[in-house]
């Protein structure tokens, strides 16, 4: 096929505007996607920039033997912050001693005060040991009560605490948790119903005001 180069060339003489607009709007749209994909990339380094100098909370238990009567009577919860610098640190506790009755395994949930020792000692530190807390040496009181209620059913305690603090670029921060009997991290509407549950209480007691008897009727009343 023979192609007529006058033709060829007429043409492009004649449309010349058209296609240097089209030259032009596509130069416009490769640097105005290449500044898109730039942004998006920036964006997404200070993201991860951010997330690996955001605190990152670690929670563990001691417990303290005490020589004198033969049993670790203590516990003690250390609060470690293992990611980036943090301050304004705060903690708010809610503590329950869970009842199990056999042989039909019904719940009782008494809020206790003063289980934890909340003034705990803040180390100042914002990485590594930043706070330490205590339950007031209740292991012996425990005991009591576990082999008092030994034959109705058996208990735990349970502790939930929030913890609060701010990251370095200010951000604000709360966490939940509970720390007893074992530690886990808890989502906000679990701890919504925990912080309820404490506050709607009619009564709340220590642990050294309940022994098996006050912990059994408090069940028969509730059933009733």
């Amino acid at each position: 096929m023979k192609v007529n180069v006058n033709k060829v060339r007429n043409f492009l003489s004649e449309n010349k505007i058209f296609f240097e607009v089209i030259v032009a709007s596509l130069l416009s749209f490769m640097a105005v996607y290449v500044s898109i994909q730039a942004n998006i990339i920036a964006q997404n380094q200070t993201e991860i920039m951010k997330e690996e100098n955001l605190p990152q909370l670690e929670i563990r238990m001691t417990q303290e033997y005490n020589e004198e009567i033969k049993l670790y009577d203590n516990k003690a919860w250390l609060f470690f912050n293992r990611g980036g610098r943090l301050s304004d640190f705060d903690t708010k506790e809610y503590s329950f001693l869970k009842f199990i009755h056999r042989p039909d395994y019904d719940t009782l949930l008494i809020p206790l005060h003063n289980y934890i020792d909340m003034r705990g000692v803040l180390t100042g530190d914002s990485e590594g040991l930043v706070y330490q807390v205590e339950n007031n040496h209740q292991g012996k009181k425990e005991v009591e009560i576990r082999d008092s209620l030994s034959s109705f059913g058996f208990y735990n305690i349970e502790v939930y605490v929030a913890v609060s603090y701010s990251d370095i670029f200010d951000d604000n921060h709360v966490e939940y948790f509970q720390i007893s009997p074992r530690i886990i991290k808890i989502k906000k509407n679990e701890w919504k119903k925990i912080e309820s549950h404490f506050q709607n209480a009619k009564d709340r007691f220590t642990l050294s005001n309940l022994n098996a008897k006050t912990i059994i009727n408090m069940r028969k009343n509730l059933r009733q």
